[in-house]
Order: structure tokens, then sequence, then C-alpha cells
């Protein structure tokens, strides 16, 4: 066979179409794929760790992957809290177990009484016991399960906190995940989202869109949920970080990532008050007159230039010819606001608006940036 071969030919190792590999990729590390397998995980060790335990809990070793499964969360955090909130529960729920025991054997009294009490406790103590009926589960299982045997009681706890343990050290060691990019492409989104919306406003200027028009509504519903989605990103991304030992080689400032979301804030709350004034001025209230047509080219060159600055603008980086020219559209637009102003209508929706694109400005300029992090 060899002396078939055709000399200089290489044997050439079939290679993964790029997508493919993308796909493969994003499956390893899809968050809920990973945490079914570290439950799987957790659930199948806390079973052969039960199954060793002396004494009266082996003989109740199916509580220990039950214990591990109700820990079970994505963060590290998370699973502590987790855990910590199903031991107390089950500990309350003995209680109230033993408590109804001496009322007699378990009867239609005894059974409400449990269940009654433990939803009770569960909504008082939501944070130290989880609420819910977890309370009230662990106590009705021992009141009808156990009774009056102590063994069964100890054996259901012992083996609980044997799988809560379990799944902590789970949790905590297999790829525990940091959200930290997730975070970071969320405030992307919504500041790319912002930018977007300045640009349909001028659009709207351009087509002048009437009162009625749905994209008004598309637009403050995208923004106020983008905003939304930027925080609770950020907010679960610090989550993820507490307790978690990959945190030292992915080292991060969430306090900056915190101020990011916060100019974003302010700057989607602008953009929100410039979509309102601008529904309303466009063809004007039974109060108001609507947007003269002179102020109207000034306008929406500073809607471009502003989103234009928003699209570039990050943590870190900035341009000054784009930002000095978003500064020269506002001067034009005071200008033209200010000659169009009048003794009856002083302060019109053009002043208005403009005031606001001077805010998203401010918010975003790196000098103002780096004083504040100072």
């Amino acid at each position: 066979m060899s002396q078939n071969r055709i000399p200089g030919r290489r044997l050439r190792v079939p290679r993964l179409d790029p997508a493919l590999k993308s796909r493969m990729r994003a499956a390893a590390v899809n968050p809920q794929l990973l945490l079914a397998a570290k439950a799987a995980l957790a659930a199948a060790l806390a079973w052969t760790l039960a199954l060793a335990i002396p004494g009266t809990p082996s003989e109740y070793p199916y509580y220990a992957p039950l214990g591990a499964l109700l820990a079970m969360y994505p963060t590290v955090s998370g699973t502590l809290k987790l855990g910590l909130q199903t031991v107390v529960g089950l500990t309350l729920g003995i209680v109230l177990a033993y408590v109804a025991v001496w009322a007699g054997d378990p009867n239609w009294i005894t059974i409400g009484f449990v269940v009654g009490a433990g939803v009770l406790l569960g909504g008082f103590l939501r944070r130290t016991a989880g609420g819910g009926s977890g309370i009230a589960s662990a106590g009705l299982f021992v009141l009808v399960i156990g009774n009056e045997d102590l063994g069964y009681s100890l054996g259901y706890l012992v083996q609980t906190v044997v799988g809560v343990g379990v799944g902590l050290a789970v949790s905590a060691l297999i790829f525990p995940p940091l959200h930290l990019n997730d975070a970071v492409g969320q405030m992307s989104l919504l500041r790319r989202t912002a930018a977007r919306d300045l640009q349909q406003m001028g659009q709207a200027l351009e087509e002048d869109w009437a009162e009625d028009d749905a994209r008004w509504a598309e637009v403050r519903d995208g923004l106020s949920a983008s905003a939304r989605d930027a925080r609770s990103a950020l907010q679960y991304a610090d989550e993820s970080r507490k307790g978690n030992v990959r945190r030292r080689f992915h080292p991060r400032d969430v306090r900056e990532d915190y101020r990011h979301v916060e100019v974003l804030e302010v700057v989607a709350s602008h953009t929100l008050n410039i979509t309102n004034l601008l529904q309303d001025a466009l063809h004007g209230t039974s109060r108001e007159r609507p947007l003269p047509v002179a102020v109207r080219p000034a306008l929406q060159s500073a809607f471009t230039a502003v989103g234009d600055v928003l699209d570039l603008w990050t943590v870190e980086e900035d341009d000054a010819a784009m930002l000095a020219a978003a500064e020269r559209a506002l001067r034009d637009l005071e200008a033209a606001a200010y000659g169009t102003s009048s003794r009856e209508v002083p302060f019109g929706a053009a002043a208005a608006i403009g005031m606001s694109l001077h805010r998203i400005l401010q918010a975003v300029r790196p000098d103002l940036r780096q004083a504040d992090g100072e």
C-alpha cells in the first residue's frame, strides 16, 4: 500500500466546519445543560455517600440525592442559599411534626395543623426557610411516614444535610459559571438600543410619525426592557462571582460595571423623555403648538450626532471628533430653539429635547467618567 502513495501528498485530517464547532461549543457551555449535568453528578455522589453512612441514616439514602437536587442552583452562592434554606425548612418541619405527634396518631387535625403552620412559617421566614411549601412538606413526611420514629427524622435530616453538602461541593468545584460576558453583552445592547432609538427619533421627524403610531410604544417598551435586562444581568453576574474559585482567574471591577449601568440608565431615561416629548410636540397638543418647521433640521442633526456618539461609546474608548460634532449640533439646536421661542412660548419642546440630549452627552463624556471614578 505504501508503494502506491503519491509522492509529496500528505494525509489530510478532515476539519470540523466552523459553524458546527461554534454550535458544539455553545452546547457545551449551555447553562441549563451544565446545571443538569452537575445536578445528576451531585445526586449520584450523594446516593453513593449516603449508603456508606453508618447507623440508622443509612436506611434512608434516598433523601441524600433529594437534598442535592433541592440545593442545586446555577451559581455557588445560590446553591449555598438554597441548601441552607432546605436544611432550616426541614428542621422546622420536623419540629412541627413532633408537636403534632403529641396530640396522637396522624388524623385530619394534626395533618391540617402541620400543613397550615408550615405554610404560615414559610411565608414569614421566606428568606430563612425559602418560603413555599418546604416546611409543610417536610413536616407532613415526618408526621405520616415517621410518626414517633426518631430514627426516621434523624435519617431524613442527616441524609438531606449530606446531599446539600455534596450539591454545594459540586456547584463550587465543577465548572462554576461566571456570567460576566452576559452582563457585558446586555450593557452593550442597552447602549446600542438607546443609540438606535435616537436615530429613530430623527426618522420620526423625517417621516412625520402620527401621534398614535405604534412605533412610539415599540421604542419605549424596547428601551425599558433593555435597561431592566442590563441591570438584572449585572446583578446575576455579580452573584455568580460570590464563592466562585474562577473569579481569581477572571478579575473584574464590578463596581465600575455598576457605574457603567447607572450611566446607561441615565441615557435610557433621557431617551424615553425625548420620545415622549417628540410624540407630543410633532403635531402639537391642545395646550402646545406643533414643533416649528425651522427647528426640525437642527433637531434631526442633533439626534444623529448624539446617536453616533452612543453607538461608539464604551467604558474604555471614545471618538473626540464625533463628540465635538455632537456638541456643535447641540449648539446649533440651542440657537434654533431660541430663534423659534416667543413671549407666549419661551420654552418649547425643542429646548427641552435639547436639554435631554445635552444630559446624555454629559453622561458619556470621557472627562466626566474619569472624574466620577476618582
